[in-house]
């Protein structure tokens, strides 16, 4: 009989941590799910690099079929390590890598800018690089192009675009608890398209890093306001609640129609689905640079809604309301073009992105080979 394939993860296990907090964790979490689909795969191991022994209830990892362990517990009982949610004891990974075990640095956030901006903006610490023998380095494919040259040279490793895979299982436990409250998630059409309803727009990058923040997004606001006042009744830019008395910002801000016109509010951070349904909003604005495959799209496509975007990765399949690049102006006019759409539109619109949200998901056979595929081949098993 074949021995099935021992998988370690790493993961930060600290208090206080919210699943909503970080994609990675999400990411984490998936790909847990995956690797439970193979039926080469034996166990499957969370490998702890945080302060406590238990996983934070925030996490909302209950359901996912995987022991968390301390590495080394598990020493002689892998055959893969992923390094992905928290950075391991270099002496421990050279030494299961002595015994044969292979190693893989997962790397599904920004490498470059969270390197980069760590150091120019004085931030907590970014990779760690070290000399761990790395077998491959794995990065999402948004990344190839910004920071696989970058990681190639530092870890001289192979840099291998992964998919990107998604669910709806911790969405649809936040809509649950919404639903259990007769609150419903999901876009609604205009019922009269000759008296259209003016949209509530929002904005939920973090605002952490040149290459997710809310400024292109607000000028697509700001545009389509222009364009048409009748199209936006609110502006609402989330995680920007700590910029507001910045001079910068404060003063982009005040420049704008939206907020001299008190269309516009500057809010603390939330939660995708807290967000849409309490603040009832109609349509999210997005902005991206070279970060373009994103959770948050995925949970707006999820729910019907109009998704005013620049990801290429989006607009290769024709989904959302695609801006090129930095192009507000065009931005704006997408979500005019978006708002003046009818109920059949949306109908064929949502169908269209369920059909793709299918292909992200951990249980989809196209992803569960794409990882196993690389699983088999460090490990010499039989692909």
């Amino acid at each position: 009989m074949t021995k099935k394939l021992n998988i370690g993860i790493s993961i930060f296990a600290v208090k206080d941590v919210s699943i909503w907090g970080n994609g990675l964790n999400m990411n984490l979490a998936f790909l847990v799910q995956l690797f439970r689909q193979s039926p080469d795969v034996g166990k499957v191991y969370l490998l702890n690099g945080g302060d406590q022994d238990v996983l934070a209830t925030g996490l909302e990892f209950d359901n996912i079929d995987a022991q968390l362990v301390r590495p080394q517990d598990v020493t002689h009982d892998l055959d893969i390590v992923i390094e992905m949610g928290a950075q391991l004891p270099a002496e421990w990974l050279q030494r299961v890598h002595a015994l044969g075990v292979k190693l893989v640095s997962f790397l599904v956030g920004h490498a470059y800018c969270g390197n980069a901006e760590a150091v120019i903006f004085d931030r907590p610490s970014g990779q760690m690089f070290n000399d761990t023998p790395w077998d491959e380095v794995w990065t999402l494919p948004q990344y190839m192009k910004s920071c696989a040259p970058m990681l190639r040279t530092i870890t001289r490793a192979p840099v291998l675009p992964m998919p990107h895979i998604w669910s709806p299982m911790f969405l649809d436990k936040r809509i649950k608890t919404f639903a259990d409250q007769g609150q419903t998630f999901g876009f609604k059409p205009h019922d009269d398209l000759k008296n259209p309803r003016a949209w509530r727009a929002a904005i939920f990058e973090p605002n952490i890093s040149v290459a997710k923040n809310c400024v292109i997004a607000m000028l697509a606001c700001e545009a389509a306001y222009r364009l048409n006042k009748q199209s936006l009744a609110l502006m609402m830019v989330m995680n920007s609640y700590h910029m507001k008395e910045h001079q910068t910002f404060n003063r982009f801000a005040l420049h704008l129609d939206l907020t001299r016109d008190n269309k516009a509010s500057y809010e603390p951070r939330m939660g995708f689905v807290d967000g849409m349904i309490n603040h009832q909003i109609d349509v999210v604005v997005s902005h991206q640079w070279e970060n373009a495959q994103n959770y948050l799209y995925y949970d707006a496509l999820y729910g019907g809604f109009p998704l005013v975007h620049n990801s290429p990765f989006l607009h290769k399949d024709k989904l959302g309301f695609y801006y090129p690049e930095f192009d507000a102006r065009i931005g704006g006019e997408q979500l005019v073009n978006a708002w003046q759409q009818d109920a059949a539109f949306w109908g064929d619109y949502r169908s269209r992105s369920n059909a793709f949200l299918t292909t992200l998901l951990p249980t989809d056979d196209n992803n569960v080979e794409a990882f196993m595929h690389r699983v088999k081949h460090l490990t010499g098993a039989s692909a």
